[in-house]
């Protein structure tokens, strides 16, 4: 594991590396808006993966881990599941509230939201065996400690046949490249990026096992030709031929 704070070539490197959170804080405003490839890469993975999930059963409970500004957890509302959606930056859980907003009432009140910084020592105050899926989607690179990151997943999934564990990443091709999750400031042009952790797949998928996880499912997605890099956008021309986002189904090893 491998911490990067450098710049992805978008613009010179911040003389002073933000925090995460106040990174996100800062990104939550154009989010949504800034052309990044890899979001809707990510929503491909999750049409492909987690949404077929998601269809055979209705009021189960999910748990997003790092629900953002909302993208996902909208999907998993309107799935018909209840969701208790987590996050550090208080910015982007606003977003995420005001899209839930526009849900109706019924699928609007089914959810509860939790400010948690899943790299602190405090334990996320969700009860143990509580919930039946697991979502975390664009958020593991943030992550300092995968074995404390799955040991929380482990902790608060129940232990059936049925519950299930769809985490997305910033595929490595991507760090060989100098690139991380960040922004560029409009007001000083200057790329921020939050800190972030070099996660091998290998890395990930040990984590995983440790809490007895089992990869049911592994994907990866790229830039697959120049049509496909002028569908996704101008950012996506520099990874032509390169897969850049990976994507996991975990299920537990019942015994």
């Amino acid at each position: 594991m491998k911490r990067r704070t450098g710049d992805n070539g978008v613009s010179s490197q911040p003389k002073e590396m933000p925090s995460t959170v106040e990174c996100y804080d800062a990104w939550s405003s154009t989010y949504d808006s800034d052309g990044n490839i890899l979001q809707l890469l990510d929503n491909d993975a999750f049409e492909e993966i987690a949404q077929p999930l998601l269809n055979l059963n209705q009021n189960k409970l999910c748990c997003e881990l790092g629900c953002g500004t909302g993208r996902n957890t909208i999907k998993v509302l309107s799935s018909e599941w209840l969701v208790i959606a987590v996050d550090v930056s208080t910015s982007m859980m606003a977003k995420a509230q005001q899209r839930v907003k526009q849900l109706d009432k019924t699928r609007a009140s089914s959810i509860s939201w939790i400010i948690h910084d899943l790299n602190g020592n405090d334990e996320l105050f969700i009860n143990e065996s509580s919930v039946d899926a697991i979502i975390s989607t664009l958020v593991i690179e943030h992550i300092a400690s995968l074995d404390q990151f799955f040991q929380t997943i482990f902790r608060i999934l129940k232990k059936t046949d049925d519950s299930w564990v769809f985490i997305t990443a910033m595929h490595p091709n991507m760090y060989r490249a100098g690139s991380q999750a960040g922004f560029v400031d409009a007001t000083t042009n200057q790329k921020l990026c939050g800190v972030s952790f070099d996660h091998s797949i290998q890395d990930i998928v040990q984590a995983a096992a440790k809490v007895n996880l089992t990869t049911a499912k592994y994907l990866e997605k790229g830039v697959n030709s120049e049509e496909h890099a002028n569908q996704l956008g101008s950012r996506a021309k520099k990874w032509v031929g390169t897969n850049i986002h990976a994507s996991f189904l975990f299920k537990l090893r019942m015994n």
